[in-house]
């Protein structure tokens, strides 16, 4: 983001950034809300001799635009691979399967899947085994 090396304009951006900072705490990035707050602390505290760039100011609203698609890209792509998990885990159901467990290797039928927040876990007996550590998938009774 471009800074106005201005006194005003200087304390206008801190006085912004510090409400932002103490509305944003624990989180490691800016929303737009807070970023929209900053163009107009910015636009308000600037030295009227030397107006900042406007193009700058399109610039950091385009970047900023392309940062909320990404996010948005991100979640939908986390979203679909945690549905295509749960099916592949549901296709489980009533195939053997083997997995290591502290170091042993154990095998059985999956008899369920429990949906959890963390992933899918196959119910295989007493125990759940999360998806991710099979090893081995055979039709059930196949050795």
């Amino acid at each position: 983001m471009t800074t106005i090396p201005t006194g005003a304009a200087a304390a206008g951006q801190a006085a912004a950034a510090g409400s932002t900072a103490a509305t944003n705490a624990g989180k490691n990035s800016i929303d737009s809300g807070a970023f929209l707050k900053l163009l107009v602390a910015q636009l308000k505290y600037q030295d009227p001799s030397k107006p900042v760039d406007s193009s700058a100011f399109m610039a950091q609203t385009a970047q900023m635009q392309m940062v909320e698609s990404m996010n948005q890209l991100v979640s939908q792509n986390a979203a679909i691979i945690g549905g295509q998990n749960s099916l592949s885990a549901l296709a489980l159901v009533g195939k053997d399967v083997s997995w290591t467990a502290d170091g042993v290797t154990k095998s059985g039928v999956v008899q369920a899947v429990k949906l959890d927040a963390t992933g899918p876990l196959l119910v295989v007996g007493d125990a759940e085994v999360p998806l991710s550590v099979v090893s081995r998938v055979s039709q059930s009774g196949t050795a």
